[in-house]
């Protein structure tokens, strides 16, 4: 007998990307929502620039909960104010742009502007606090990050931000001059530490950036390395050849589903374990944080993580 009209409407959450195809997302909210019980729906959307605004208007006015956005899609709201606007969207931070939409009930009649969506920001928090958990567990702190990354902008983006928002670690020392601004990154050797008769060491003397593998040294004083872009094969020859402080950690940043490097970042973590933190155990963190938002209720991030697993490995 079909349901009445008056029974629980299941909930319904929305993935989108350009292009979609080979995202986990939907197959981990799914995996786990089936292991917790929960009755929700999860569709995939392949949406170009000239679709989004009227979609996601559309899965707003048919009471979608929320919407999982792409990297590649994640630009076209964050970049452009007015986009987010349009939406209705509240709580854009152009310094951490948005992974996940939450919806919002309409306004009043009185009220000038309506706001559809409250977005939601949780990839910096994870990935900073995954590799705080892994460092600790051992019994280390951060003594140096090392940033790898091909484009110049983002390489300085992520240096700086780590300076002044000190987030890898709060034993790090913080800035001993009073400031406005954060202090410029520097491009510190990684076999040369600061002499003794140097001045008092900073955050920003902890960061290390290189643009390729090939400048990464034998030798590196860094136990956090932040592989955000570049060649996967290269990153982890350079990570396992290099002799690092005890316990480095080395983590994945690239949001790419491309399967071309994915087996590379499998091997890798089944050789260092838990001290390589892979996008997918970024992604499944991610996930677990952002699902209560949409739902209020849990899901195992285990379980997510296991499923981005076995959808990567077909």
């Amino acid at each position: 007998m079909p349901p009445s009209m008056d029974e629980k409407i299941e909930p319904v959450l929305a993935v989108i990307g350009h292009p979609v195809a080979g995202n986990p997302t939907q197959f981990a909210l799914e995996s786990a929502f089936e292991q917790a019980n929960v009755d929700c729906r999860v569709l995939s959307f392949d949406l170009s620039p000239k679709q989004l605004l009227t979609a996601l208007n559309g899965m707003h006015a048919m009471s979608f909960r929320g919407v999982w956005i792409d990297p590649s899609c994640r630009g076209m709201m964050s970049n452009d104010p007015e986009t987010a606007s349009h939406l209705g969207i509240t709580g854009m931070d152009p310094s951490q742009p948005a992974e996940a939409l939450r919806s919002t009930p309409e306004s009043k009649p009185a009220q000038e502007t309506s706001s559809h969506w409250q977005a939601i920001s949780v990839r910096e928090q994870v990935w900073t606090q995954l590799v705080r958990d892994r460092l600790e567990l051992g019994g280390f702190s951060v003594q140096q990050v090392l940033v790898i990354s091909s484009d110049t902008d983002t390489r300085k983006r992520l240096a700086q931000k780590l300076t002044s928002e000190n987030q890898l670690a709060a034993n790090l020392p913080k800035p001993t001059t009073p400031t406005d601004k954060a202090p410029p990154v520097q491009e510190v050797d990684p076999d040369c530490p600061p002499s003794s008769g140097s001045a008092p060491e900073t955050v920003s003397d902890r960061i290390v950036t290189v643009s390729s593998p090939e400048e990464i040294t034998t030798t590196s004083l860094a136990n956090v390395w932040l592989a955000i872009d570049g060649p996967a094969s290269e990153i982890i020859d350079a990570f396992r050849s290099s002799t690092t402080p005890p316990g480095t950690v080395l983590v994945d940043l690239n949001e790419s589903w491309d399967a071309n490097d994915i087996s590379d970042w499998e091997r890798c973590k089944m050789d260092a374990g838990s001290n390589c933190i892979t996008r997918w155990d970024i992604h499944a963190a991610c996930l677990a944080k952002v699902v209560p938002h949409w739902l209020n209720t849990e899901v195992r991030e285990d379980v997510l993580r296991e499923a981005m697993e076995e959808y990567l490995s077909v």
